[in-house]
């Protein structure tokens, strides 16, 4: 084989090709081999050796018997080629992965009572599935926040409780459920097998808050206009509105499904109300304009698949 010099002189960026090259020749020890395992010509693969060899100035192989062997600046190169092969293939992998949908990070907006219903809980799973290497950024707020951040691309996805009305953003309905009574335990209330609107009159009403979820408010007022309720109290946190409603502080209106998870738990009642026609929806919702995106056409299709469960 031919003597090398090491030089000082600059040297010409060394292409990915000759690594991938010269680490096949390495494991063959055999230039005819590693041509055929690499689908080119000997003497091709002959030449772009040696000019790598020239480009390094140091001698990689060295001659033994019918085929070749490293030498000793061969190895260190060819430990050094495998590390930044390994990593160019993880980088191209990786960049695949976020253009197909499938690595990265999507903000996703929900409203805290969907982390009870399951609708939620069965979309992250079924996109957990779906993409593994994808982080899920859950962030709590309102419907109408959520619209709003869809809007300004600070969230991709949403799960609230109604459909918005903005044309530029598309929806799925995932669940929906009739709205019922909860109440405590030893309420007056909680022996009747169903209740009507005026049951209600001088009830103490406990709510979510209205900014939250203004088209709620709006419906149970529309329903109630003839019923003289008694104070309203909005409480941000829904525990806190449980354990106002579990101590006898108040009643509160809550779907089916929700109550169906919380009541076996706690000292409530859930009444259906015969004559409320108010239901509670868990929506997704996606800017119209991302449809074809890939983590938001996975989304969707999860929502789908939850959709028919």
């Amino acid at each position: 084989m031919q003597a090398y010099e090491t030089s000082e002189a600059s040297i010409a960026p060394v292409e990915l090709r000759h690594l991938r090259y010269f680490v096949t020749i390495a494991e063959e020890q055999n230039f005819r081999r590693a041509a055929e395992r690499l689908h080119v010509s000997q003497s091709p693969l002959s030449r772009q050796m040696k000019d790598l060899q020239d480009e390094l100035g140091v001698a990689l192989f060295e001659q033994a018997g019918r085929g070749v062997r490293l030498t000793a600046a061969g190895k260190v190169f060819a430990d050094r080629a495998r590390g930044v092969l390994a990593g160019v293939d993880a980088a191209v992998e990786e960049a695949r992965d976020v253009a197909r949908g499938r690595r990265g990070t999507v903000a996703i907006g929900f409203e805290q009572g969907a982390t009870f219903t399951g609708a939620l809980a069965s979309l992250m799973a079924a996109f957990r599935r779906r993409a593994p290497r994808v982080a899920l950024q859950l962030v709590p707020m309102g419907s109408a926040e959520q619209w709003t951040a869809l809007r300004d691309g600070t969230i991709a996805f949403a799960c609230g409780s109604h459909p918005p009305t903005d044309a530029d953003l598309s929806s799925l309905e995932l669940t929906s459920d009739h709205l019922g009574l909860l109440v405590a335990l030893d309420h007056p209330l909680a022996s009747r097998a169903e209740v009507r609107l005026h049951d209600l009159a001088g009830e103490r009403i406990v709510l979510g808050p209205r900014e939250v979820d203004p088209r709620l408010h709006a419906q149970l007022a529309t329903a109630t206009r003839n019923v003289p309720l008694g104070a309203i109290t909005e409480v941000a946190d829904l525990e806190v509105l449980l354990a106002l409603v579990a101590i006898g502080d108040g009643v509160t209106f809550l779907a089916r499904r929700t109550a169906a998870l919380v009541t076996p738990v706690t000292s409530l009642v859930w009444l259906p109300i015969g004559d409320l026609d108010v239901r509670l929806s868990d929506v997704a919702v996606w800017r119209t304009r991302d449809a074809d995106l890939p983590v938001v056409r996975a989304l969707v299709e999860c929502a789908q698949e939850v959709r028919r469960c």
